[in-house]
């Protein structure tokens, strides 16, 4: 299987193979492809998975794709299981009809106390590329998955999250610009985007309970004050980078926060790589979590 993850202009890939003890790696690491003329996506894509491929030199790969968000489109609107039609409703009347016509919505549920949703648009554009890619590459394309949604995945399949009570996905970013997904009781909970600064920082922006969102920056401002060891309100928080902040990152792990954990699934899969791995440098790997999808690690 091979998973390819995008941040910005560079693309994290990792290949692996099923074998009697689990996933085993076989190859991974990250090339650099600037979109040259945004008219001809279909041959930058194209360019990117052959670059890829010729890296790995793997016989019929079969393959999965984390988008970066900052392509995507957020929104949120509240459902009605006695309205099965609410959620087309709520788009028709919110996005304009040319936007339908050249966006495809997926829908994310948050918990069902709060009966909100959360929509996901994915340019058309995007899927028809790899749709056309995989034919010319006589490839298979397995999934699509979304950035820190994509971690989120691989959060439970690498290190059990799933059987926490509550978790929290923090992908630092450029510039202090971070991004958080809260998970409850198995449910979305919130997603958000804060902005670190000494002093504490602003909300960039945000979906979900708010009142999580408040107890979540609360926690990370003690922290930076060294008020306190740990996140108070989350049982466990799994920390990652996909654009090369590394420092940050490491800045937080030399804390000694007792429940911060990397997100890199190098520190937990086997792999047949006759090399030392480095756990910060490879942390873009989080977000090739949805090629895990299912699989017993």
């Amino acid at each position: 299987m091979l998973a390819i993850s995008q941040s910005g202009t560079t693309y994290h890939y990792m290949n692996w193979i099923p074998s009697e003890s689990g996933p085993l790696v076989t190859h991974y690491g990250s090339i650099d492809k600037n979109v040259e003329n945004p008219d001809k996506i279909d041959e930058h894509y194209l360019d990117v998975f052959d670059s890829i491929l010729n890296l790995i030199d793997i016989d019929e790969p079969i393959c999965t794709f984390s988008l970066d968000s900052d392509d995507l489109l957020f929104s949120t609107c509240y459902r009605d299981e006695k309205i099965p039609d609410m959620i087309e409703w709520h788009l028709s009347q919110s996005i304009d009809s040319k936007l339908n016509k050249v966006v495809d919505f997926y829908h994310y549920n948050f918990t069902l106390d709060s009966e909100q949703v959360l929509n996901i648009g994915v340019p058309k554009f995007i899927r028809n590329s790899f749709q056309k890619n995989m034919n010319i590459l006589k490839t298979k394309l397995n999934g699509i998955g979304i950035g820190i949604f994509s971690a989120e995945v691989g959060a439970r399949q690498w290190m059990s999250a799933d059987k926490l009570t509550s978790y929290l996905i923090w992908k630092v970013g450029k510039k202090k610009n971070d991004q958080f997904l809260y998970i409850e009781n198995g449910e979305l909970v919130s997603y958000f985007s804060y902005h670190r600064t000494p002093s504490g920082g602003k909300l960039n922006w945000c979906f979900g309970d708010n009142k999580s969102i408040e107890k979540i920056i609360d926690d990370l401002m003690q922290l930076q004050d060294a008020k306190t060891d740990k996140f108070k309100s989350i049982d466990q928080v799994y920390i990652y980078t996909a654009d090369g902040s590394i420092k940050d990152v490491q800045s937080f792990n030399a804390m000694g926060i007792k429940n911060l954990n990397l997100l890199n699934p190098l520190t937990i899969l086997s792999n047949a790589i006759d090399e030392s791995i480095n756990e910060y440098d490879s942390l873009g790997l989080a977000e090739t979590g949805n090629s895990f999808g299912g699989v017993d690690v």
